[in-house]
């Protein structure tokens, strides 16, 4: 890579990094084989199998579950 290249790539869409967090802890996770030998995303902090979102999408989805909450009382 050159240092061009290098100067305008950017590390989060070429794969180095990833700020993803799990859909339902928001927190890191492990990637395991299930008993059909998938690949399954599993959160580190419930051991739940999940998805990987965006930490925006996370915050946004837990205001939308507090106001609902909100509206119940």
């Amino acid at each position: 890579m050159t240092y061009d290249n290098y100067k305008l790539s950017n590390p989060q869409d070429d794969g180095w990094t990833s700020d993803e967090v799990t859909s339902c802890c928001g927190d890191e996770c492990e990637k395991i084989e299930d008993e059909n030998c998938e690949l399954q995303i599993v959160c580190i902090a419930c051991g739940y199998y999940c998805d990987m979102i965006e930490p925006h999408e996370y915050e946004e989805r837990q205001r939308e579950k507090y106001a609902e909450m909100k509206e119940d009382y």
